[in-house]
């Protein structure tokens, strides 16, 4: 790992961790940065920031019709910026955190920025097992709301304003198409176009190859916008991923009286890749 050592971009998580403020000012500025998360190494950017969603499309070569996910603080906070009626708050808490990522509705006033996910009515998002990118999201919020940035990048709506955090935009490390990234060293050729890196070291540590396998898998993607529609009167999900966490995941959605809804697996565009 010495090369990360000569890279003025790359700090430990240690560092990360005390000084998310500036951090959170770079994420409003439209920057993109690189962050481990509980599966995977990811690439970041603020949600309200139009220049943030283009570049971390353009670093990673990724077609701009693939959806990507949001990550928030904690499993309370996804009321604010998706459609969860129907849904037992109890059950979205005891799935995240976690290497999960949850597939609602959108809001019909939706408060997210229009070129994340445009043409797409579903939202992915994940509240993953790292204290690093779940209190980022809070950060962002508390700046945004104290120092009172403006910029014409930042779609801001008036209810953004009582939310209690701000969602990251999270995607994989990785040229698109590309394996998923467990250590700083296998995106390095990414590294001269993101404002920074933080290392966490290797995901999985010196774990064997079946939990390498596992990780590189990503999150198990869930839909459980069904049961949103229906209003909690149909109690179905869909799996769109297997993921890292599929026996876990249904367990909990069974306890919960939820059914997998029958048929086969549904293609999605959020099915393709262990972006998140």
């Amino acid at each position: 790992m010495g090369g990360l050592a000569r890279s003025p971009k790359v700090i430990t998580l240690a560092k990360a961790n005390h000084i998310l403020p500036e951090i959170a000012r770079i994420l409003l500025s439209g920057g993109v940065i690189a962050v481990p998360t509980d599966t995977i190494y990811g690439l970041a950017c603020c949600s309200l920031s139009t220049r943030g969603i283009d570049r971390i499309y353009q670093i990673k070569g990724r077609d701009s019709a693939k959806p990507m996910a949001i990550c928030l603080d904690k499993a309370i906070s996804l009321p604010q910026w998706s459609n969860t009626e129907g849904i037992e708050s109890n059950l979205l808490s005891s799935l995240l955190p976690g290497p999960v990522t949850i597939l609602l509705p959108r809001l019909a006033d939706d408060p997210l920025n229009p070129l994340l996910n445009p043409c797409v009515m579903e939202i992915g998002i994940r509240v993953p097992d790292s204290s690093l990118v779940c209190h980022l999201s809070e950060v962002l919020a508390l700046v945004l709301y104290s120092e009172g940035v403006t910029s014409e990048d930042l779609h801001v709506r008036p209810q953004c304003f009582s939310a209690t955090a701000i969602p990251l935009v999270l995607t994989s490390a990785n040229v698109s198409g590309q394996k998923s990234t467990l250590s700083p060293d296998e995106f390095s050729d990414l590294w001269p176009q993101l404002d920074l890196v933080v290392d966490g070291g290797r995901i999985g540590g010196d774990g064997n190859g079946d939990e390498l396998v596992i990780s590189r898998a990503g999150s198990t993607v869930v839909d459980l916008s069904p049961a949103v529609r229906s209003r909690g009167q149909r109690l179905h999900y869909r799996i769109l991923r297997d993921g890292s966490a599929l026996h876990q995941t249904e367990e909990t959605l069974r306890h919960f009286g939820f059914i997998r809804e029958p048929g086969l697996q549904i293609r999605s565009n959020f099915t393709q890749t262990s972006d998140y």
